[in-house]
């Protein structure tokens, strides 16, 4: 099995002309395969990769495009935001994790309900707590969840195309993979992939299956799903 990541960051700014800033920053990050799209709260934004088999080149090329993001910013005079909740009335900030598997033919191993994906989701869920201290690094980690918005994911959970859930199947079923929703943008990527592969080989090889899906908001005390903190 040999697993296939993709990355989005989100990430504010502070005192910058965000059309300028996103004139600049397109072409630099493009060279790499990332680009770079504004999100729905003020002055956040988010960076998107392509699709990697070397989670090592990954994590090198995401090291030298949050580079250019802060060269381009501080050019204009402003910072860049990597905390998960640099403020408590507006959303979290989020580095969510894409992921799929590729037998030996390189054909996605992932199916919508089969095995591989259902065992997937079982390993990433049982082990979400003990991977805490990989997503939630520091005391403003907490404050993402401590003051979540309505797309911080806050229990044991997964959906399809939720995303208030911990693990989300995406709705481009033809591409079918994991989204990885719990990681915060102060994470160390190197240890967050480390951590979500973990989990997802102990889920196939343990067969472990998943609680149930959830369809409406996770958090609802209705669904009665376990808190992540």
């Amino acid at each position: 099995m040999l697993p296939v990541f993709g990355i989005e960051l989100e990430f504010y700014i502070e005192n910058t002309e965000e059309n300028f800033f996103l004139s600049k920053i397109k072409d630099e990050i493009g060279l790499l395969g990332f680009i770079c799209e504004k999100e729905k709260s003020i002055h956040q934004f988010e960076i998107k990769s392509g699709c990697y088999t070397n989670a090592n080149i990954l994590w090198e090329h995401f090291k030298i495009v949050k580079e250019m993001l802060v060269e381009v910013v501080e050019k204009q005079g402003g910072n860049v935001l990597f905390e998960a909740k640099p403020y408590l009335n507006r959303a979290g900030s989020a580095l969510n994790i894409h992921i799929n598997l590729l037998d030996d033919n390189n054909q996605n191993l992932f199916r919508l309900y089969n095995n591989y994906l259902i065992y997937s989701i079982g390993g990433l869920c049982s082990m979400l707590k003990r991977h805490m201290s990989y997503f939630v690094p520091n005391n403003n980690s907490y404050l993402r969840f401590k003051y979540p918005d309505i797309n911080t994911p806050t229990t044991v959970s997964w959906g399809v195309n939720n995303r208030t859930a911990a693990i989300r199947i995406p709705s481009d079923f033809t591409k079918c993979r994991l989204e990885h929703r719990v990681p915060g943008a102060d994470c160390d990527l190197k240890d967050v992939l480390a951590a979500i592969y973990e989990g997802v080989v102990f889920g196939i090889k343990n067969k472990v299956l998943p609680p149930k899906r959830v369809y409406g908001i996770a958090s609802d005390p209705q669904y009665k799903m376990e808190k992540l903190i």
